[in-house]
């Protein structure tokens, strides 16, 4: 709750108004708040009143969408999340276990854009099922540091690959699985009909799509490569995994990506090839959280949900240590 103390002495506000901020920012509506709230709309307005006056900042701007939050809004949006289920949770009787089915919660986590396609669907069948209340958002994994942003409170989790975002001892973390980086091909591509996987000297010879954010020159496979004078061509860069198999399908280029990334391709674009590399490139999936503190209910519930998850998505290539693993 650093955001919170930083503007103000916080145990001289009234809670009430911590409460209207918080369903404000998930409402954004004078109206549906004092709806949730069993108040009149001129009371959540007055609350508004106090709480820009502690603030020093107008909060919410209205504009023909709606009530917008600021700049200064948004920052408060996790540390109230955080304390909001915390009182929820000293309410409660201390000795009731805790139950996701009866509890609201957002999360945010951000994950590279490969995830779309095999955990963020997995997770999101978890809680739809089990904590049908609770709101999950995803961020584009773009930057190499999250520490700042983990230990604020502002991204709950972060998926990184390859060990892009550093641990420390206000970082936990843990694998969640390991990858193995194939190559999707359609038809038109030279390598369609090979039955054998492709050395990484042939494979650098192929056109390429790089369907991600993150740029090349921090991508861990283009680092590993650059590290022994090697490169890949790109004749197509894209923002995401939206277009491949489309794109796959109809030219003569391949792409790199996750084996069940590719497996997730596969459902809708069945006459696509999956193609091992050799000698095989691997890399592990990690789930970073903050370590400091004691473990909030609603964040261990979490981090268990997207363990199990992420062990329910199926690989696109055999296991390592398996009899058909190269």
């Amino acid at each position: 709750m650093n955001v919170i103390q930083d503007a103000m002495d916080w145990r001289r506000l009234d809670l009430n108004l911590l409460k209207t901020l918080a369903v404000m920012l998930e409402e954004r509506s004078v109206a549906q708040a004092a709806e949730r709230l069993f108040v009149s709309p001129s009371a959540v307005s007055h609350a508004l009143a106090r709480l820009r006056r502690a603030f020093s900042d107008p909060l919410f701007v209205r504009t023909p969408q709606g009530m917008i939050p600021t700049t200064r809004a948004r920052s408060l949006e996790r540390p109230l999340s955080i304390l909001m289920s915390s009182l929820e949770d000293a309410r409660g009787d201390p000795h009731e276990s805790f139950d996701p089915a009866k509890t609201q919660r957002t999360f945010r986590i951000a994950a590279p854009g490969a995830l779309d396609l095999t955990l963020i669907p997995a997770l999101t069948r978890v809680l739809r099922t089990r904590a049908p209340d609770w709101s999950l958002a995803v961020e584009t994994f773009e930057r190499r540091s999250y520490e700042a942003d983990i230990t604020s409170g502002r991204i709950d989790f972060v998926l990184s690959v390859g060990g892009h975002t550093p641990t420390g001892e206000r970082i936990a973390s843990s694998v969640l699985w390991e990858d193995e980086l194939v190559v999707l091909a359609g038809r038109g591509s030279a390598i369609y009909s090979t039955h054998e996987a492709l050395s990484i000297e042939d494979y650098l010879t192929q056109r390429q799509i790089y369907p991600m954010p993150w740029p090349v020159t921090q991508n861990f496979l283009d680092i590993k490569l650059a590290r022994t004078s090697r490169h890949r061509t790109f004749a197509l860069s894209v923002p995401s995994y939206a277009a491949l198999g489309e794109v796959l399908e109809t030219t003569d280029l391949i792409a790199s990506m996750p084996d069940r990334t590719a497996r997730a391709i596969l459902r809708s674009h069945p006459t696509l090839r999956i193609v091992r590399v050799t000698p095989p490139q691997r890399s592990n999936l990690s789930l970073l959280w903050a370590a400091m503190g004691q473990p909030e209910p609603a964040q261990q519930w979490m981090r268990n949900a997207i363990t199990e998850a992420a062990s329910s998505v199926p690989r696109g290539a055999p296991e390592p240590n398996s009899p058909d693993a190269p």
